[in-house]
């Protein structure tokens, strides 16, 4: 069968273009040869630069290919720890409902049983709690509960939390405090949360018979307060430390998954710890040489100095509170809470009200709830700062939003002080000790 004429034409063209691009590539390879043998400098130069190019742009995909091949091993590591987890407390949970099902409620096996399933209900709890606040982290919505606290009163609370873990291990546990006070503005239960991860991973890793000290201090000069936990472990591989706060990473790599845990906590704890405006670091001299993790937090300077000057007369000084509230139970439980410290209060339940009973009373403090009808809260604190008569007295906001960008607006509006909604006596107390001495009283 012949091929018409046309379609002839049009292939023997086709062929001509190919060939001459092929002829014009040939063309431009052949000069740059010529300048190269030319020794055209330009010519070597670029050459080079291409080469270096090609290197670089080589090295970049093999790395990026190393990177998405260990993140997909990774990816089958965490599934199968995960699973190993969540199953390791199902037998005994498993066994003891068998159990109850065949034994009387009174009986010492049934009760046996029943202790069985609430501990591990409970590490069940703490497992699918710690996967969801390392979740909540990197999306950055843990909201923190910052107040005045002090450092070695939380920390041996902490240590006295954890304690039970170094008995059973048999492991020796010292805390060694400040002298002095050590103030920071944080979230007592996430840094508890954070100190007892740090324990906990001290009392797993450290054989019996070993040592953990835990130490706080201040760094003055630096305005920083440190807690230190040092325990005569098992140690850290090098390698391993500049990977060890990952999340589901361990230093523990063995197959044998006795020890538990799904490589969690110090995540948690630098993640926690850096919410706070700290840092946290490990080091180790390396395998069965012991272990040594630091946090540094700001110290609360102003209001350390402002309690070391009113000493403890301050502390329990009266003072005179003016409560601005619209939920008229709310404002009078937070009364009733206050006279247990021997406080002045008065409420008002709207801002107008609480900016003209100001004038009147002339508080120390005022606690404002940001929520307030017409007037909010933040239009309140604006309206104290400009009015030359109310700008010096103190302003703490009541309200339950604690993200930072709450915190930041709070400020912004005039207020000294963020208090979570409801606050504790505790929590009250702290704040009217690090005030100035009270005013004198207005005459009647």
């Amino acid at each position: 069968m012949s091929v018409p004429r046309s379609k002839r034409a049009k292939r023997g063209a086709s062929k001509a273009a190919q060939g001459d691009e092929k002829d014009a590539r040939i063309r431009e390879l052949e000069a740059r040869v010529a300048e190269l043998e030319s020794g055209s400098e330009k010519a070597r130069t670029e050459a080079a630069a291409a080469i270096t190019e090609a290197k670089q742009a080589e090295a970049a995909l093999r790395a990026t290919n190393l990177q998405l091949t260990e993140a997909d091993e990774r990816k089958h590591q965490v599934l199968a720890l995960l699973s190993q987890e969540l199953r390791n407390p199902l037998a005994p949970i498993k066994n003891s409902l068998y159990v109850l099902a065949r034994t009387t409620s009174e009986a010492e096996q049934a009760q046996r049983a029943q202790t069985v399933i609430e501990r591990q209900i409970d590490q069940l709890a703490r497992l699918v709690d710690d996967f969801l606040d390392v979740i909540r982290i990197t999306r950055n919505q843990i909201r923190l509960q910052c107040e005045r606290l002090e450092l070695n009163q939380l920390v041996r609370n902490a240590i006295e939390d954890r304690r039970w873990l170094f008995e059973k291990a048999e492991v020796f546990l010292e805390l060694h405090p400040a002298p002095r006070p050590v103030f920071v503005n944080a979230d007592w239960n996430r840094l508890v949360q954070v100190i007892g991860n740090l324990l906990q991973n001290a009392a797993k890793f450290t054989g019996r018979g070993g040592a953990t000290l835990v130490t706080v201090h201040a760094e003055r000069a630096e305005k920083l307060a440190v807690i230190q936990v040092v325990d005569s472990g098992v140690g850290i591989e090098t390698e391993m430390l500049s990977r060890l706060f990952q999340p589901f990473s361990q230093a523990d790599s063995s197959p044998d998954l006795s020890k538990g845990g799904l490589g969690l906590g110090l995540a948690l704890a630098k993640g926690l710890v850096d919410l706070h405006g700290g840092n946290v670091r490990a080091q180790s001299a390396g395998l069965g040489q012991g272990a040594e993790f630091t946090i540094q937090l700001p110290l609360a300077m102003e209001q350390v100095a402002a309690a070391q000057a009113g000493g403890e007369s301050a502390a329990k000084s009266q003072r005179r509170v003016l409560v601005i509230q619209d939920n008229i139970e709310a404002a009078d439980s937070l009364r009733s809470v206050l006279a247990f410290g021997e406080h002045e209060v008065e409420l008002a339940y709207n801002g107008p009200e609480g900016i003209a009973k100001a004038r009147e009373f002339r508080p120390d403090v005022v606690l404002c709830d940001i929520g307030l009808p017409g007037m909010d809260g933040f239009e309140v604190a604006r309206a104290f700062k400009a009015d030359e008569s109310l700008k010096r007295i103190f302003l703490a906001a009541l309200s339950g939003y604690t993200l930072p960008e709450d915190l930041q607006r709070a400020a912004q509006a005039g207020f000294e002080h963020h208090l979570s909604r409801p606050p504790s006596l505790q929590e009250l107390e702290q704040l009217l000790s690090i005030l100035p001495a009270p005013s004198p009283r207005p005459e009647q």
